[in-house]
């Protein structure tokens, strides 16, 4: 009787390692699967964007737009943004992004040098003013949503390691990506730092 229930209980547990090794096989090539099926979007994706002849077209005219909107009022944004152009024709995408990084925080330190409540903060915060906290606070002002934030943030990320990293590549779709966000991050800051200029012009 007890030699009959050993062999059951052996028999069970024989049966549940060989379910257990099975399912986790399964688990992996469930998991295989997906990430080839990831990595297969983001090859058509990068491909898509290969085949874009215009797309780097497209985006220097709409740079060039953004950059005519500050001749009068901001030339050394102008003079930034003409550099950006420069680079994506060189193919030098990710300096660019590094570039729109840069007029992004020179606008916000622009627009919140004088601000009180931004001043308090950033002491009360023991931080430097650099583009991460300016977003911050300026998604705590109101000025940008959350979304906005994250991708703004995201520009941020390529300017830093494009600063710590020697000729740092990134693929296509995320160079692509950065030049869209940092022009529509630059359009924002812009709407709000070129209402703020005006008032000061006029008093």
């Amino acid at each position: 009787m007890y030699k009959n229930t050993l062999i059951i209980l052996i028999a069970i547990i024989i049966l549940l390692g060989v379910g257990f090794y099975y399912t986790n096989q399964s688990l992996q090539l469930e998991r295989q699967k997906r990430k080839e099926a990831e990595q297969a979007n983001v090859r058509l994706i990068m491909d898509s964007i290969r085949r874009q002849k215009g797309f780097t077209e497209a985006v220097k005219h709409e740079l060039e737009l953004l950059s005519k909107q500050f001749e009068a009022i901001e030339p050394d944004v102008t003079s930034k943004i003409a550099k950006a152009i420069q680079l994506i024709e060189i193919n030098q995408t990710e300096n660019a992004i590094e570039d729109l990084a840069v007029v992004m925080e020179n606008l916000l330190e622009d627009y919140y040098k004088k601000d009180n409540a931004f001043v308090s903060w950033i002491k009360k915060m023991n931080k430097r003013a650099d583009l991460h906290h300016l977003l911050t606070y300026c998604n705590k002002d109101k000025k940008i949503n959350e979304v906005e934030l994250q991708f703004f943030l995201g520009v941020k990320t390529i300017r830093n390691k494009e600063d710590h990293t020697l000729n740092q590549k990134l693929d296509d779709y995320l160079n692509a990506t950065g030049l869209i966000v940092g022009i529509g991050a630059i359009v924002k800051i812009a709407s709000f730092w070129k209402q703020k200029k005006q008032l000061e012009l006029v008093a």
